[in-house]
């Protein structure tokens, strides 16, 4: 019979930091497998989707506002539309909700300055006050005070809110991913 001895030794912190090195690498290719699966879920089209279906966009800036970053002291991962590229609207369409009125810097107003359009005759509180004209008197004075407002103040705004029906686009690419999600993390610690 012959008998061996053995010694190991076990190094934890090295453990410890190699399984974190594989767990970032890990999470960095499910953020980019479940940003996928949201983005290809979003059809560019100028028709709205119907409620309770992935949102559509009208130019694609919702679905090319999809990032993730992985948190590598935190060990996690976030995917979703980039607030700076889109702002809250994303969240809105996830969640449904109401969006503030859009402001629209450099909009000429459409007035029609005539009997039976509309423009403005007054300024309250710094903003033109637009009416419908409905004699050549009020035409010509929408036409004086079109003249004197500066430019800064021809531009309109839109004052309604936007109410949006829940749309969700990343809970249901979270669905679809979550199967294979595990076997990202095979094999990532080695020693």
């Amino acid at each position: 019979m012959v008998g061996v001895k053995v010694r190991s030794r076990m190094d934890g912190r090295k453990v410890v930091r190699a399984g974190r090195e594989g767990s970032v690498k890990s999470l960095g290719k499910a953020g980019a497998y479940l940003r996928g699966i949201a983005r290809r879920s979003i059809k560019v089209s100028a028709e709205p989707s119907a409620p309770g279906h992935q949102p559509h966009s009208r130019k694609g800036r919702i679905k090319n506002a999809i990032l993730f970053a992985v948190e590598k002291p935190r060990q996690g991962v976030v995917i979703g539309p980039a607030a700076t590229a889109v702002g809250k609207i994303g969240h809105t369409h996830e969640f449904g909700g109401t969006e503030p009125p859009k402001k629209r810097k450099g909009r000429k107003p459409n007035w029609k300055l005539e009997v039976g359009g509309h423009g403005p005759i007054s300024v309250e509180g710094g903003k033109p006050v637009v009416v419908t004209l409905k004699t050549a008197r009020q035409v010509a004075r929408a036409k004086e005070e079109a003249q004197r407002l500066p430019p800064a103040q021809r531009q309109v705004e839109s004052r309604k809110p936007r109410k949006y029906p829940r749309r969700p686009f990343m809970g249901p690419a979270l669905e679809i991913g979550r199967p294979r999600l595990s076997a990202m993390w095979r094999n990532s610690v080695r020693g």
